[in-house]
């Protein structure tokens, strides 16, 4: 199998984790360590002790917060080695990662239409890799493919459409959440099963074209405003 490291294993990361292994040679590493060795252990992985024997794998995934990502591709550029990163940090592009590695460090974006927590339930995320360099899309898509459906395209436009699902998303649960505390019936556990269960299944019923009769009036009417 492969050899793949993986660095950061906070919520996406241990989905991802947990997902890959079986699949490739995997390696992981996480600054808490306490998190690492809890991990590892529960998926039967191995870890590395330092950025410096995981980076003897030849292959990493960056599953970390934005702002580590450049601090981390910084530490690698010191290290000398020839290194495949395949980013999943939505928000940084692949300009800024051309502008921070150096030469022996060859970076793709590969990133997640998706949200940990549904993944870890099962559900199958869209990857949008980037086209360039091709050898490297077709590595992240070897890599990648038991994760979810692979599109080649322009990985930094997930930073739009991962932003704006998630700002329409909390603006509804907001919006439910002040409407319904109005109500004298609407206690805090009413509101949540409203939100989670109400609110989250007809989105999800509407995305899978699974919509009962109520729901496509609710649809129309909706569309009908928007001027469709």
């Amino acid at each position: 199998m492969k050899a793949v490291g993986l660095i950061g294993v906070g919520r996406m990361g241990k989905v991802l984790s947990s997902k890959l292994a079986g699949h490739v040679n995997l390696k992981i590493f996480d600054r808490d360590e306490k998190r690492l060795q809890s991990v590892a252990q529960e998926l039967g992985v191995t870890t590395a002790a330092n950025l410096e024997e995981l980076a003897d794998w030849g292959t990493i995934i960056l599953v970390v917060p934005d702002r580590e990502v450049i601090s981390l591709i910084k530490d690698f550029n010191q290290l000398a080695r020839p290194i495949n990163m395949i980013n999943v940090a939505t928000n940084v592009d692949k300009d800024v990662l051309a502008v921070t590695a150096s030469p022996h460090l060859r970076c793709i974006g590969a990133k997640f239409v998706a949200q940990a927590r549904e993944m870890a339930q099962g559900a199958e995320p869209i990857i949008i890799v980037d086209e360039q360099p091709a050898d490297l899309a077709a590595l992240a898509q070897e890599i990648l493919a038991p994760l979810g459906k692979i599109i080649f395209g322009q990985a930094d436009c997930v930073t739009y459409i991962n932003t704006q699902a998630a700002e329409q998303a909390l603006t509804a649960a907001v919006l439910i959440e002040e409407i319904l505390s109005r109500q004298p019936y609407a206690t805090s556990d009413v509101i949540k099963s409203a939100i989670r269960q109400v609110a989250a299944g007809i989105m999800k019923a509407y995305a899978d074209d699974d919509l009962g009769p109520f729901a496509r009036e609710v649809v129309r009417a909706v569309k009908s405003k928007l001027g469709k």
